[in-house]
């Protein structure tokens, strides 16, 4: 039944969040079925917002994963900006920028001015068609170092983990096999683990906006930038658009567009599923 279903997926999303005290969006991907009724083993690859607030006892919670690779999608800007991430001892970084596009460079000072007429309704769609169009090198680079046994467990991250890391988690899922609607799904939790923060960056927003005059009005403010902090199931579809527009099928995009062989897939799968 749904319900049935409903309360299994929601008893493994929790199962699935790992507690840590300075990033709230950090989880397994383990459990999501494939097509085949194989699950995606536990314990294996996570995705995560950044790494640099962590305090003593994630980094040992890390260490007790058994973390061996850390994939930090992250801009050097980011990076400067907040921090190196804290890893596990022993982890192999491994930098992999996907780096905010212009429509950043152009948004973000006029959002510190409480601005933010210039935020384009559908930003995070057009942010999602860009991953797709411009960064197939790095999603290959991040499957070719979860085909890399020796590296797993392995974390990739972004800073808020929601968009690049939610994109990447959705080629890595779709690499094992998993439907799209689950894919759907777990790039939507980023939204239940992430509230607390998103209220907390909302509340300190508005009474930017508030300070400012002349500026449009508060709640058309806040819509904007709810739009930025919240992830949309129609973000993500605009990469599956692209996807399909340049690929025909997801599958078409990974063996194409990420230049991963039938051999790597199956390879992947016979690894990463049970």
């Amino acid at each position: 039944s749904l319900g049935a279903a409903a309360g299994e997926s929601s008893c493994l999303a929790m199962q699935r969040h790992i507690a840590l005290g300075g990033q709230p969006n950090f989880r397994d991907l383990g459990g999501y079925a494939a097509r085949d009724g194989r699950r995606v083993r536990w314990g294996a690859v996570y995705r995560s917002g950044e790494l640099s607030q962590l305090g003593e006892d994630d980094v040992h919670t890390l260490a007790e994963l058994g973390i061996k690779t850390v994939v930090d999608l992250r801009s050097p800007e980011e990076i400067a900006a907040r921090g190196q991430g804290r890893l596990p001892p022993g982890a192999e970084l491994r930098p992999t920028p996907i780096a905010s596009s212009d429509m950043f460079a152009k948004i973000i000072p006029q959002l510190l001015q409480g601005d933010f007429s210039e935020v384009p309704p559908d930003l995070l769609g057009q942010v999602n068609r860009a991953l797709v169009r411009d960064y197939a090198a790095e999603y290959r680079g991040l499957l070719q170092a979860l085909l890399d046994a020796t590296r797993r467990p392995l974390v990739f991250h972004c800073t808020q983990g929601k968009d690049r890391a939610g994109f990447g988690a959705a080629v890595v899922l779709s690499a094992l096999g998993v439907p799209w609607e689950t894919v759907v799904e777990d790039y939507l939790l980023s939204n239940h683990y992430r509230k607390a923060e998103n209220e907390k960056m909302l509340g300190m927003l508005r009474r930017f906006a508030a300070a400012q005059p002349d500026v449009e009005s508060e709640q058309s403010a806040s819509q904007r930038v709810e739009g930025l902090l919240y992830v949309k199931e129609q973000s993500l579809g605009a990469a599956h658009d692209e996807i399909l527009s340049r690929y025909g099928s997801v599958d078409g995009y990974l063996v194409e567009g990420l230049g991963c062989s039938r051999d790597e897939l199956e390879r992947l799968r016979d690894e990463l599923l049970e």
